[in-house]
């Protein structure tokens, strides 16, 4: 077991729980997931040390987080563990956010968890947090990892420009790489953990 820290292993260990209870629902993001949780498990990361940081709307976390701790098992577990370490985390908004329209720069923000910038350093994967607030869209965009998101609080999701469609806490969301997809909270703040395999392009360097 690699040494870190206790919260971070929880929050960890969660995660893999919240993904594994969907695994009949999704079979092909578990290949990844598997490789995600393996090199967790075989060798940890370093610490990071960055200063914690709260933009405007973490102001929403707490309502996020009361609406996942009423989530189906494991969502509870996840949202607890999430809650313990979430005030060392270094939240930030999407670079050049300040161009959207909408009020998305102020209404949304991004946190690192474990890898590059985050509380365990690592460069073959990235677990990170995605807070929303209500009646606010993250724009379309795509990129080369594969991705793998758990809904702690409930909203709308894009992939491939298909129409938006609702999800649940507890649901997952698949993206292959370079899939566009979006997501949008309703009136309710939308919260999300996702994971993203980069062990194949690091070693491609």
């Amino acid at each position: 077991m690699p040494d870190r820290n206790t919260t971070l292993q929880r929050f960890i260990d969660a995660t893999e729980a919240a993904i594994r209870a969907q695994s009949a629902r999704f079979p092909d993001a578990m290949p990844m997931a598997a490789r995600i949780f393996a090199a967790l498990k075989h060798e940890p990361g370093t610490g990071a040390g960055n200063p914690p940081t709260r933009p405007p709307v973490c102001r929403h976390l707490e309502n996020a987080l009361g609406l996942a701790r009423n989530g189906p098992d494991p969502v509870p577990e996840l949202a607890g563990a999430f809650a313990a370490i979430e005030p060392e985390f270094e939240w930030a908004r999407r670079p050049k956010s300040a161009r959207a329209a909408g009020g998305f720069h102020d209404g949304h923000a991004n946190a690192i968890i474990v890898g590059n910038g985050g509380l365990e350093v690592r460069q073959d994967l990235r677990i990170g947090a995605s807070l929303v607030a209500p009646d606010i869209r993250y724009p379309r965009h795509r990129h080369p990892p594969e991705e793998l998101y758990v809904v702690l609080s409930s909203g709308q999701w894009m992939r491939d420009d298909e129409a938006f469609a609702p999800k649940r806490s507890g649901d997952l969301v698949h993206n292959v790489p370079n899939i566009w997809h979006a997501m949008r909270a309703t009136n309710a703040p939308l919260l999300a953990v996702w994971c993203l395999w980069e062990g194949d392009s690091a070693a491609a360097e």
